[in-house]
Protein backbone atom coordinates (compact mmCIF):
# COMPACT_ATOMS: atom_id res chain seq x y z
CA UNK A 1 0.00 0.00 0.00
CA UNK A 2 2.78 2.42 0.83
CA UNK A 3 4.51 1.63 -2.50
CA UNK A 4 1.29 2.40 -4.34
CA UNK A 5 0.90 5.65 -2.44
CA UNK A 6 4.49 6.61 -3.27
CA UNK A 7 3.93 5.76 -6.96
CA UNK A 8 0.82 7.94 -7.06
CA UNK A 9 2.71 10.71 -5.28
CA UNK A 10 5.36 10.74 -8.04
CA UNK A 11 2.59 10.94 -10.62
CA UNK A 12 1.03 13.87 -8.77
CA UNK A 13 4.41 15.63 -8.53
CA UNK A 14 4.71 15.23 -12.31
CA UNK A 15 1.43 17.10 -12.66
CA UNK A 16 -0.74 14.11 -13.48
CA UNK A 17 -4.44 14.48 -12.71
CA UNK A 18 -6.54 11.64 -11.28
CA UNK A 19 -7.61 10.45 -14.72
CA UNK A 20 -3.98 10.52 -15.92
CA UNK A 21 -2.96 8.40 -12.93
CA UNK A 22 -5.67 5.85 -13.59
CA UNK A 23 -4.78 5.69 -17.29
CA UNK A 24 -1.04 5.45 -16.66
CA UNK A 25 -1.00 3.12 -13.70
CA UNK A 26 -1.33 -0.09 -15.71
CA UNK A 27 1.78 0.59 -17.79
CA UNK A 28 3.80 1.55 -14.73
CA UNK A 29 2.66 -1.55 -12.83
CA UNK A 30 3.51 -3.80 -15.80
CA UNK A 31 6.96 -2.27 -16.10
CA UNK A 32 7.59 -2.58 -12.36
CA UNK A 33 6.62 -6.25 -12.53
CA UNK A 34 8.77 -6.89 -15.60
CA UNK A 35 11.81 -5.02 -14.31
CA UNK A 36 11.66 -6.14 -10.69
CA UNK A 37 11.91 -2.51 -9.55
CA UNK A 38 9.57 -1.24 -6.87
CA UNK A 39 6.47 0.60 -8.00
CA UNK A 40 7.49 4.00 -6.63
CA UNK A 41 10.90 3.98 -8.35
CA UNK A 42 9.32 2.85 -11.60
CA UNK A 43 6.68 5.58 -11.36
CA UNK A 44 9.36 8.21 -10.76
CA UNK A 45 11.44 7.07 -13.73
CA UNK A 46 8.45 6.74 -16.09
CA UNK A 47 6.90 10.11 -15.22
CA UNK A 48 10.25 11.89 -15.63
CA UNK A 49 11.05 10.13 -18.91
CA UNK A 50 7.59 10.77 -20.35
CA UNK A 51 7.99 14.46 -19.61
CA UNK A 52 11.49 14.49 -21.11
CA UNK A 53 10.25 12.94 -24.36
CA UNK A 54 7.22 15.23 -24.54
CA UNK A 55 4.83 12.35 -23.89
CA UNK A 56 1.81 12.27 -21.61
CA UNK A 57 0.32 9.92 -19.03
CA UNK A 58 -1.69 8.14 -21.69
CA UNK A 59 1.61 7.12 -23.31
CA UNK A 60 2.84 5.31 -20.18
CA UNK A 61 1.73 1.86 -21.35
CA UNK A 62 3.48 2.34 -24.69
CA UNK A 63 6.60 3.67 -22.96
CA UNK A 64 6.59 0.73 -20.55
CA UNK A 65 6.28 -1.62 -23.53
CA UNK A 66 9.28 0.05 -25.21
CA UNK A 67 11.40 -0.45 -22.09
CA UNK A 68 10.18 -4.01 -21.58
CA UNK A 69 10.88 -4.94 -25.21
CA UNK A 70 14.36 -3.42 -25.10
CA UNK A 71 15.06 -5.20 -21.83
CA UNK A 72 13.98 -8.54 -23.27
CA UNK A 73 16.13 -8.08 -26.39
CA UNK A 74 19.28 -6.83 -24.70
CA UNK A 75 21.23 -7.44 -21.53
CA UNK A 76 20.17 -4.07 -20.12
CA UNK A 77 19.52 -4.44 -16.41
CA UNK A 78 18.34 -1.27 -14.65
CA UNK A 79 17.22 0.33 -17.90
CA UNK A 80 15.14 2.84 -16.00
CA UNK A 81 18.29 4.06 -14.30
CA UNK A 82 19.82 4.66 -17.72
CA UNK A 83 16.77 6.59 -18.93
CA UNK A 84 16.92 8.76 -15.81
CA UNK A 85 20.24 10.18 -16.98
CA UNK A 86 19.78 10.35 -20.75
CA UNK A 87 16.05 11.08 -21.27
CA UNK A 88 16.21 14.85 -20.67
CA UNK A 89 18.91 15.38 -23.30
CA UNK A 90 17.51 12.82 -25.75
CA UNK A 91 14.06 14.36 -25.47
CA UNK A 92 15.43 17.88 -25.90
CA UNK A 93 17.13 16.76 -29.11
CA UNK A 94 13.84 15.36 -30.37
CA UNK A 95 14.94 11.73 -30.23
CA UNK A 96 12.31 9.07 -29.65
CA UNK A 97 12.07 6.78 -26.66
CA UNK A 98 12.32 3.86 -29.10
CA UNK A 99 15.63 4.99 -30.62
CA UNK A 100 16.99 5.85 -27.20
CA UNK A 101 16.03 2.41 -25.89
CA UNK A 102 17.80 0.85 -28.89
CA UNK A 103 20.98 2.80 -28.13
CA UNK A 104 20.75 1.78 -24.47
CA UNK A 105 20.32 -1.86 -25.46
CA UNK A 106 23.37 -1.74 -27.73
CA UNK A 107 25.43 -0.19 -24.94
CA UNK A 108 24.21 -2.78 -22.44
CA UNK A 109 25.19 -5.60 -24.76
CA UNK A 110 28.71 -4.13 -24.70
CA UNK A 111 28.75 -4.10 -20.90
CA UNK A 112 27.85 -0.43 -20.36
CA UNK A 113 24.73 -0.35 -18.17
CA UNK A 114 22.58 1.59 -15.72
CA UNK A 115 23.82 5.03 -14.66
CA UNK A 116 27.12 4.54 -16.52
CA UNK A 117 25.25 4.04 -19.80
CA UNK A 118 22.93 6.96 -19.14
CA UNK A 119 25.76 9.30 -18.22
CA UNK A 120 27.85 8.20 -21.21
CA UNK A 121 25.01 8.52 -23.70
CA UNK A 122 24.00 11.91 -22.29
CA UNK A 123 27.59 13.08 -22.58
CA UNK A 124 27.87 11.89 -26.20
CA UNK A 125 24.65 13.65 -27.16
CA UNK A 126 25.58 16.87 -25.35
CA UNK A 127 29.05 17.00 -26.90
CA UNK A 128 27.70 16.38 -30.39
CA UNK A 129 24.95 18.97 -29.96
CA UNK A 130 27.42 21.66 -28.89
CA UNK A 131 30.82 20.41 -30.01
CA UNK A 132 34.15 21.88 -29.09
CA UNK A 133 36.55 22.52 -31.99
CA UNK A 134 38.22 19.17 -31.27
CA UNK A 135 34.91 17.28 -31.22
CA UNK A 136 33.71 19.06 -34.37
CA UNK A 137 36.94 18.10 -36.12
CA UNK A 138 36.45 14.46 -35.18
CA UNK A 139 32.80 14.57 -36.29
CA UNK A 140 33.83 16.10 -39.63
CA UNK A 141 36.53 13.46 -40.11
CA UNK A 142 34.00 10.69 -39.41
CA UNK A 143 31.30 12.31 -41.54
CA UNK A 144 28.93 12.60 -38.57
CA UNK A 145 26.42 15.37 -38.02
CA UNK A 146 23.26 15.73 -35.95
CA UNK A 147 21.57 17.53 -38.85
CA UNK A 148 20.95 16.66 -42.48
CA UNK A 149 21.94 18.82 -45.46
CA UNK A 150 18.79 20.94 -44.95
CA UNK A 151 19.64 21.64 -41.31
CA UNK A 152 16.93 19.32 -39.94
CA UNK A 153 17.72 17.13 -36.94
CA UNK A 154 18.47 13.54 -37.83
CA UNK A 155 16.90 10.78 -35.77
CA UNK A 156 19.12 9.08 -33.21
CA UNK A 157 18.93 5.95 -35.35
CA UNK A 158 20.36 7.89 -38.32
CA UNK A 159 23.12 9.36 -36.16
CA UNK A 160 24.01 5.89 -34.85
CA UNK A 161 24.20 4.65 -38.45
CA UNK A 162 26.49 7.55 -39.37
CA UNK A 163 28.71 6.77 -36.38
CA UNK A 164 28.82 3.09 -37.32
CA UNK A 165 29.87 4.02 -40.87
CA UNK A 166 32.42 6.58 -39.68
CA UNK A 167 34.04 4.26 -37.18
CA UNK A 168 34.10 1.36 -39.67
CA UNK A 169 36.78 3.17 -41.68
CA UNK A 170 39.17 3.56 -38.74
CA UNK A 171 42.09 1.25 -38.01
CA UNK A 172 42.20 -0.51 -34.69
Amino acid sequence: ASESADALQYMAMAGWKTEDMLNGLEGIMNLAAASGEDLATTSDIVTDALTAFGLSAEDSTHFADVLAQASSNANTGMMGETFKYVAPVAGALGYTAEDTALAIGLMANSGIKASQAGTSLRSIMSRMAKPTKEVQGAMDKLGVSLTDSNGNMKSLNEVMGDLRNGFAGLSE
